[in-house]
């Protein structure tokens, strides 16, 4: 297993080297079939403050109202640079998800974290940055993929897969792990769903997700 600190350079190499490609591979690396746009039509309306961890280009949330104010946060310098230039009346940061949210950003109505914790080794640790950055009451929409024995390519806690001359790892949780992360960051569930989440090219196969639409307690 690699180190966190290794883990965290060869996420953000990976995601610096096809940031620049990332939008034009986008609608067949991703199966979200509108979870997102049906989340943020219901949580978000005009004046909110929305953080999106994770948010590579920044286009989950490029299209809100204008008058939503919206934080970025990424490991990749070079996704940040592409999200600025999508919505520059967004803020946008270099941000490790180790690390708790700078608490100068001020606290958030709902948060995005879509396809970006499947490198976290620590789930409970992550949401409770992320919850601790949310207002009372504020939503959350978060994916992570799902450790089911019996589905190809999830049995397992972990698995290291390689892109181009880079190894990074994957994490997959169970439900009952998620629901254990959850409980420690003060996040109640709302909604839950296990659905397609990406493709991996090499492989040809579909990763599915748990969709969890959650609030801060």
């Amino acid at each position: 297993m690699p180190t966190t600190d290794e883990q965290e350079q060869g996420v953000r190499r990976v995601y610096g080297e096809i940031a620049e490609a990332y939008e034009a591979f986008f609608p067949s690396l991703h199966r979200y079939e509108g979870r997102v746009e049906r989340f943020l039509g219901e949580a978000v309306s005009p004046g909110r403050r929305v953080l999106d961890v994770g948010c590579g280009p920044g286009q989950l949330t490029r299209e809100l109202d204008p008058t939503v104010e919206v934080v970025g946060l990424d490991l990749s310098p070079e996704m940040i640079a592409r999200a600025r230039q999508g919505r520059p009346s967004g803020e946008y940061r270099v941000h490790s998800y180790r690390d708790p949210v700078p608490g100068e950003l001020g606290r958030f109505d709902v948060a995005l974290a879509v396809g970006c914790l499947d490198f976290c080794d620590d789930l409970a640790r992550t949401l409770g940055h992320v919850s601790e950055a949310l207002k009372p009451g504020g939503r959350l929409l978060f994916t992570v993929l799902e450790r089911r024995p019996g589905l190809e390519g999830h049995e397992e806690a972990w698995r290291r897969i390689h892109t181009a001359d880079q190894e990074v790892t994957l994490y997959f949780w169970s439900f009952a792990e998620t629901a254990r992360a959850l409980e420690s960051a003060r996040l109640l569930p709302r909604t839950y769903g296990h659905a397609p989440g990406w493709v991996q090219l090499m492989e040809q196969r579909t990763m599915h997700f748990g969709w969890w639409d959650v609030e801060r307690g």
